[in-house]
């Protein structure tokens, strides 16, 4: 695990740069909205569109939502105090991540990316301060999942916090348990993504910076534009910094920007694009170019092996895979599709 520490080894002129950046960021309407909901303790709307709750719903993913439209008004004065109070100096980050914020020359590309690699960490560190400061009897550490809930709550009804990111769940593996888990959603809300880093061979170097969005199994790359925009609100007073952080943030993707799974299968090269080492993803063990669908008897004789190796073709089962011209034709014909089922229910 990495150290983590305050930022005062940084230089004044860094450590203006990067403070007039966040508290750009932190006058956004989103970013009081966001950190007022941590605040209440409770997210106010669903982080997902309905097509993407859709498509999850054969996983039974949690669909947060909330009873309220915005904040409580308590929350919002709360946010407000501490935005007045706010100094970067007070945040714990990773002190090899700020050496190498201080150490990019101000006038390269390197300083672009590590500026933005210092202020999204800097928002994300900010979100678990406080959901700690505000619900101090939550355990970010919990030892295992209650009776009855497996892996990450996808087959239950509610996980241990409300405000995550879907691929940013593995409390275990971060430094700070579930306070990190918040730092993913609130980075996310309010960048557009979680920020990741292409990196070369030795995994320090940071070559290009990507989004990954919520529940997406990729990531968008950010392009040299958006890179110098973020990086002309540490220079900006603070009403252009504001005005200039709306237009920006959070980042959409462009049309031509170009796009990379954010995991890699077993047996592939590591992947090169993530946040940090403890948040990597495991490899995926998905085969690289599974059929879903069986044409005429194309694979039907290992198809119906599988099946009866995992014991699918017992009594429950025995009508629906005697050996017909199509699987697909036998499912479809006599159980319909899953969407037609689904709107029939």
């Amino acid at each position: 695990m990495p150290n983590f520490g305050d930022l005062s080894n940084l230089s004044a002129e860094k450590l203006k740069e990067l403070e007039t950046i966040l508290m750009s960021i932190l006058a956004l309407p989103a970013a009081r909205e966001t950190y007022a909901q941590i605040i209440d303790g409770t997210p106010i709307r669903t982080p997902y569109s309905d097509d993407i709750k859709a498509f999850t719903s054969h996983l039974r993913e949690t669909i947060i939502t909330g009873e309220n439209s915005k904040p409580s008004d308590q929350a919002m004065q709360k946010y407000e105090e501490i935005r007045t109070k706010f100094a970067p100096q007070g945040l714990k980050v990773d002190l090899q991540l700020a050496q190498n914020y201080q150490n990019a020359r101000p006038d390269s590309r390197e300083h672009l990316l590590r500026l933005l690699e210092i202020a999204a960490a800097s928002v994300n560190t900010l979100a678990g301060m406080i959901y700690a400061s505000f619900h101090p009897s939550t355990n970010i550490t919990p030892p295992e999942p209650p009776e009855g809930h497996d892996w990450q709550f996808r087959r239950t009804d509610h996980f241990y916090v409300d405000f995550y990111h879907t691929n940013y769940q593995r409390f275990d593996n971060y430094p700070f348990g579930l306070l990190n888990v918040v730092g993913y959603w609130a980075e996310a809300e309010l960048f557009g993504g979680i920020v990741l880093f292409e990196r070369g061979e030795s995994g320090s170097e940071i070559i290009n910076a990507f989004m990954h969005p919520q529940t997406a199994n990729h990531a968008f790359q950010l392009s040299e534009n958006q890179l110098q925009g973020f990086a002309n609100l540490g220079i900006a007073d603070n009403a252009a910094g504001i005005a200039g952080a709306e237009t920006l943030l959070p980042f959409a993707k462009n049309p031509d920007a170009r796009t990379e799974l954010t995991f890699a299968r077993a047996g592939q090269a590591p992947l090169r694009i993530y946040k940090n080492e403890y948040d990597r993803p495991p490899f995926s063990y998905v085969p690289l170019q599974q059929n879903c669908v069986i044409r005429h008897d194309e694979g039907l004789e290992e198809a119906l092996r599988v099946i009866k190796e995992n014991g699918w073709d017992k009594e429950t089962y025995e009508e629906l895979f005697q050996a017909q011209p199509s699987l697909r034709d036998t499912l479809s014909s006599k159980y319909g599709s899953q969407s037609a089922n689904k709107k029939g229910q």
